[in-house]
């Protein structure tokens, strides 16, 4: 039986316990052979880099040498070694956790994090260095000097070994100043701050034969992009579809990850269907290469399924919620938020959006659509999924996505009003909804949202579509359900579908078929209110006597929206 752990990133904690461990070192066999020793590798957060950029320690690193028969003996890489094995000084840097709140924090964290790895480093290697140099290169003040002592030290000491460097998260922390201090994200990077001069250092030691293999991961390019030739050797991997499955589980993968956890063979094929809608469809390549999972979020479910025996009552993790929710700062990078929202009701409305992929980004020139949307690629907000004749379109990997997407537009839909602080009495009517049919409280809510949302109300730009986002954004925070827009049965599309979550106690699953009418329309066309009705009463009766909706735990109703407040709203079969 497969042990599943969580969140564990310790490479030599896996295997020694017998944890599960997604085989990916054949990709060290690829990387060895890649024309570029300096490779980027972008992926979005919580997506496995922390534990390769580990393997890849354990491998090149030569105090683990002995180790290498027991820790790779069953994997790719034991039965292929290469023959840089176990041939390196490892030196190994993070860049999370650093405080951005003032330039003096954001400076000490980021020396602090490079002084924490020089003393991994010299943990190891210290025996290699005199007493003195161990001193000045761990109360170094600044982040390049400490790696330039461990450089110059090393030529001068005549070390044969060459330095393998690892960076992970290499721009977490310029992403948060990115989104809130624009300018100050420049002077650190992208001119000659402390970032650029840190990176420049790598360089030179490079090409002077000190450092071997580079390997970085983050989540975007434009941190490394920023720093044009300050860092200009390096070669970013991430759209290569050679490296598109490095991290991530693949379908086939996932099956066989569900069969050896013991999950009854009856139960695969519906567990992997909603496994694939809540955390499936990544793609990282123009190549079709097939769809990903992030494993981060699958192996959450596993872990809260083992303990429970069924789903668990969060699909979603609180880890991912909190990495996630950054989504809105991201809007706050350049200017004009109303512009951005924009853009992502378009991808809400058409379930897609088509623009040119940002690979390299110009911070000298003004932020524009195309490089907020692929900043949204990068982050695991959208994924790739079809080519056009000019563009890529791009739509939302998966109901996860999807969910922390209408979290945003509820969060700014209630803003102006009192459930800014609390939805415990929105949450009251949706229940009234789920567990008695009725919907009557709930559409109360709607036109409160409505009002406070809107000044004039008669002449609102509002269409059916925008109520229908409006709609989803304040149900999407009940758990008890999934929503689905545009649902299909049998070829008809109800607006909107609440489809009950296995395992979940509610009594009902709902049909929402919408229709909104500007008054100043009735006014020109008297007919207009009695045809919109009918049309309503036409498509419900279509969608509730199809087999997925013709059960009586399936509750059917139309809402006929008159500018900001409900006309009427009827159940079907009671019309």
């Amino acid at each position: 039986m497969i042990k599943i752990t969580y969140g564990q990133s310790d490479f030599n904690t896996l295997i020694g316990k017998g944890f599960f461990y997604q085989d990916r070192t054949m990709f060290i066999e690829t990387l060895e052979n890649w024309p570029s020793v300096y490779p980027v590798f972008l992926r979005p957060r919580r997506f496995g880099k922390s534990l390769f950029v580990m393997m890849l320690h354990h491998y090149y690193g030569l105090e683990h040498k002995d180790a290498f028969p027991t820790l790779f003996k069953n994997l790719y890489i034991g039965q292929h070694p290469t023959a840089e094995a176990n041939n390196y000084m490892v030196l190994s840097f993070d860049f999370s956790g650093i405080d951005t709140t003032t330039q003096d924090n954001t400076y000490k964290g980021f020396l602090r994090n490079v002084i924490s790895g020089a003393r991994a480093f010299l943990s190891v290697y210290g025996h290699l260095f005199t007493p003195e140099q161990r001193q000045i290169i761990t109360t170094s003040d600044r982040p390049e000097s400490v790696i330039t002592s461990i450089f110059d030290f090393v030529k001068e000491n005549q070390i044969t070994h060459k330095i393998y460097l690892l960076i992970d998260e290499y721009d977490h922390f310029a992403n948060e100043l990115l989104s809130f201090d624009f300018e100050r994200f420049k002077s650190n990077v992208s001119q000659n701050g402390f970032v650029r001069k840190f990176y420049e250092s790598l360089k030179k030691a490079a090409r002077d034969g000190i450092i071997g293999r580079i390997f970085i991961t983050g989540v975007s390019p434009i941190t490394m992009d920023s720093m044009t030739s300050g860092f200009n050797i390096s070669d970013n991997i991430s759209l290569n579809p050679i490296f598109h499955d490095m991290m991530g589980f693949t379908h086939s993968e996932v099956e066989a990850l569900l069969r050896g956890t013991g999950i009854p063979e009856e139960k695969i094929p519906t567990m992997m269907s909603d496994l694939t809608e809540w955390y499936d469809g990544y793609q990282f390549s123009s190549t079709n290469r097939g769809a990903l999972f992030n494993p981060d979020m699958l192996l959450y479910f596993l872990k809260e399924y083992s303990i429970l025996g069924k789903y668990p009552e969060e699909m979603l993790d609180s880890n991912i919620i909190t990495d996630y929710r950054k989504i809105r700062d991201m809007f706050k990078i350049g200017s004009g938020e109303l512009d951005k929202l924009t853009l992502l009701n378009e991808l809400t409305d058409k379930g897609c959006i088509d623009f040119p992929l940002t690979r390299i980004y110009n911070l000298e020139h003004n932020f524009t659509d195309e490089d907020f949307l692929s900043l949204l690629f990068y982050m695991g907000m959208l994924t790739f999924k079809e080519a056009l004749s000019n563009d890529w379109r791009f739509d939302i990997p998966n109901y996860v996505i999807k969910k922390l997407y209408f979290e945003y537009f509820g969060a700014l839909y209630l803003e102006k009003t009192q459930f800014s602080r609390t939805q415990r009495p929105i949450m009251q009517t949706i229940d009234a909804l789920m567990n008695e049919g009725k919907p009557n409280a709930f559409l109360k809510i709607v036109e409160y949202v409505l009002q406070e949302n809107h000044s004039n109300r008669d002449e609102m730009v509002y269409g059916e579509k925008h109520l229908q986002t409006l709609m989803i954004a304040l149900l999407f925070p009940y758990k008890a359900f999934k929503i689905h827009s545009e649902y299909e049965s049998k070829r008809t599309y109800p607006d909107i579908f609440l489809e009950r979550i296995p395992d979940r106690k509610i009594n009902y699953e709902v049909v929402l078929e919408l229709k909104y009418i500007k008054k100043s329309a009735v006014e020109k066309d008297a007919d207009k209110l009695d045809n919109v009705i009918k049309e309503a009463q036409t498509q419900l009766n279509g969608y509730m006597q199809t087999e997925r909706f013709s059960r009586p735990d399936v509750r059917g109703f139309y809402v006929v929206f008159l500018g900001g407040e409900v006309y009427e709203c009827k159940e079907f079969g009671r019309y």
